[in-house]
């Protein structure tokens, strides 16, 4: 038995020398809490009511953050050429809580699930003729005037994406973003700035039941996003 002591001796001095490194390591964390960050949205520019996102996130866990990503609107991204529209102007809201997978590491690809909720309200200017003083069918006169469409909506939607460093830049504090997901959202529109005793000749298309109808459910959305994210503050 005395022969094994050695053997024994030496095993047990090399296992304590591997676990120490390996508990030190363990114990040192990648990224602390909690973290800021500045974020922009690339595909902002893209959208049917587009402009510059210039958000702000929050992380205060491996497995948690928020973010809130406010919008301002000035142009259509689908549509600027249209004659009838002059221009839009207004805003968008939207915040996030994300549910991480795992937790974070340099170099490594970060996934999360989060609900997103959003809100806008967009005034856009446009032109149309309007009939004046319209009875019947009959109208003193026809006149081309400028009015305001003013749009609200409210959307909502289950998105799961990820977070990585840029291939080729060596700063851990610059990371991309992309989501996609799965919503609904209600657009209640609204006309003002008419001319007085005006009505429509023709009322605005916007793919209803009806030209008549004020509220549109969309369901589903299919939403897609890439945004620039820079850690301010670890």
């Amino acid at each position: 038995m005395k022969k094994f002591v050695p053997y024994l001796t030496f095993v047990l001095a090399l296992s304590i020398s591997f676990s120490a490194p390996a508990q030190d390591h363990k114990a040192v964390r990648e990224f602390s809490y909690p973290e800021l960050n500045l974020r922009t949205s690339l595909t902002s520019y893209l959208d049917h009511d587009a402009g510059i996102m210039l958000g702000l996130g929050y992380r205060w866990s491996d497995h948690f953050s928020v973010a809130i990503e406010p919008t301002w609107i000035f142009y259509n991204g689908f549509d600027i050429d249209r004659e009838e529209k002059i221009f839009p102007k207004g805003w968008k809201i939207r915040t996030d809580i994300k549910y991480h997978f795992t937790n974070r590491r340099k170099k490594m690809v970060d996934f999360f699930i989060a609900p997103e909720f959003h809100y806008k309200n967009v005034k856009t200017e446009r032109e149309a003729e309007f009939g004046i003083n319209c009875q019947n069918g009959q109208c003193d006169y026809f006149q081309q005037s400028i009015y305001t469409e003013v749009k609200k909506e409210t959307g909502g939607l289950l998105k799961i994406g990820l977070m990585a460093p840029f291939p080729f830049v060596k700063s851990d504090q610059l990371l991309f973003e992309f989501y996609t997901g799965l919503g609904a959202k209600i657009q209640r529109f609204t006309e003002t700035d008419l001319p007085v005793g005006g009505s429509f000749l023709n009322p605005p298309l916007r793919n209803f039941t009806s030209n008549t109808d004020r509220d549109r459910v969309n369901l589903p959305i299919l939403p897609f996003g890439l945004k620039i994210i820079f850690i301010l503050k670890r």
